[in-house]
């Protein structure tokens, strides 16, 4: 079983289905999806499945039952003297529960949109076979994330049966923490591993523009291959090549809007209730400055370390979302209008490279809502190595 499991993770990645796969089995251990794939899922086919429909009722129903342990929590957790932090904590968390139950109940009523957004990715990487390599980075993030909510929920859970003396109350507050948290940490890392699939897309596209043409107005930098292959050739070749990657750059549009479809509101809205979350702990955490209760002081810092923790994830995906919008504007500025046209001299060549860097400009890639336009690189100037 162990060998088996092992395999599994290490296994080379053949099209996006194995790297999504993660994500995906993740979903399907908890409820969240409520269809499988009939065969290899590289065909596409997939149906609504009777097992996994239960199991998506039950989820639903044991969201319900965390959602009345968190409206029932005991009242000495939450007494510091001010009432707007604890009906404030109550409200929060016992809506979260209905929040985060709407909201795969509204990608289950998209799941055939979930597949072929998936469809689409494949069918762009039969062209560029060598997009799918990113397997590590989304298991690294994906385990450091896991092993940092593990570590967390630990302590939140260890410090609730030391500090509650009710047996029966601690351990239901111990369930309710960790089935939450099991949902909605396969929620986020869902739209973790969406973000990243498609943004490791656009900065490939980018980096093969610039192996295919000399993008430098000087002296060539030496920063890409040191090859002459792929910037030689006849004139037509070069053309086709153009227009390769316009048609590329028109199937990660459409790919990036029907990502946006789906997923889009659902994005923005829970960044923002987690970020609001987060912020109203902060909050809590000065009102109980001083404080000498233990177990209220504990509950407090739990949530504030929960919320934080997902305010990171958020940024992980705000971080990939910025570099679609900035690797869009890379081609853009620098490798046409900048670098490669400058560096031709057919006519026909350049004419086709117009027509692709207008394209771009009116059309470009981008990760968000279709209905709020959010700009990322100015409200988060983050930066990850």
């Amino acid at each position: 079983m162990g060998q088996r499991v092992s395999s599994w993770f290490r296994a080379e990645p053949y099209h996006v289905y194995d790297v999504y796969k993660y994500s995906d089995t993740f979903c399907s251990i908890v409820g969240v999806n409520c269809y499988q794939y009939v065969g290899n899922p590289v065909n596409g086919l997939a149906r609504i499945s009777p097992v996994r429909v239960v199991h998506f009722v039950v989820l639903h129903l044991l969201l319900m039952v965390v959602a009345v342990i968190h409206a029932t929590i005991p009242y000495e957790l939450v007494n510091n003297g001010s009432l707007i932090v604890m009906y404030g904590i109550r409200t929060l968390l016992t809506a979260g529960m209905f929040a985060v139950s709407g909201i795969i109940m509204f990608s289950a009523l998209k799941w055939k949109s979930i597949t072929q957004l998936l469809q689409k990715v494949h069918q762009l990487d039969l062209k560029v076979k060598q997009w799918f390599t990113h397997k590590k980075h989304i298991l690294t993030s994906g385990c450091l994330s896991l092993l940092l909510y593990q570590t967390l929920l630990t302590t939140y859970n260890v410090g609730t049966v030391l500090y509650i003396e009710d047996t029966f109350v601690s351990w239901r507050m111990v369930f309710g923490q960790l089935y939450f948290n099991a949902i909605y940490f396969t929620v986020v890392f869902r739209f973790y591993t969406l973000a990243c699939i498609i943004s490791f897309r656009v900065v490939h596209l980018n980096n093969a523009l610039r192996l295919r043409f000399d993008t430098y107005n000087g002296e060539w930098s030496g920063r890409w291959l040191d090859s002459t292959k792929y910037r030689a050739g006849t004139v037509q070749e070069r053309i086709r090549i153009v227009q390769k990657m316009a048609d590329m750059h028109h199937q990660l549009n459409e790919i990036t809007d029907h990502m946006n479809g789906v997923f889009g509101d659902v994005f923005i809205g829970n960044m923002m209730v987690v970020m609001l979350f987060c912020a109203f702990n902060v909050f809590t955490l000065l009102k109980l400055y001083g404080s000498a209760d233990a177990p209220t002081r504990m509950f407090a810092w739990c949530n504030f370390g929960g919320s934080s923790f997902y305010t990171m994830m958020f940024m992980l995906f705000v971080h990939y979302a910025r570099t679609v919008l900035k690797e869009v504007k890379c081609v853009f500025l620098f490798v046409f209008r900048h670098g490669a046209m400058n560096n031709e001299t057919n006519d026909e060549l350049i004419r086709s490279m117009m027509v692709f860097s207008r394209q771009i400009r009116n059309r470009s890639a981008f990760i968000g809502s279709r209905g709020v336009n959010v700009d990322w690189p100015l409200i988060f100037q983050v930066r990850f190595g």
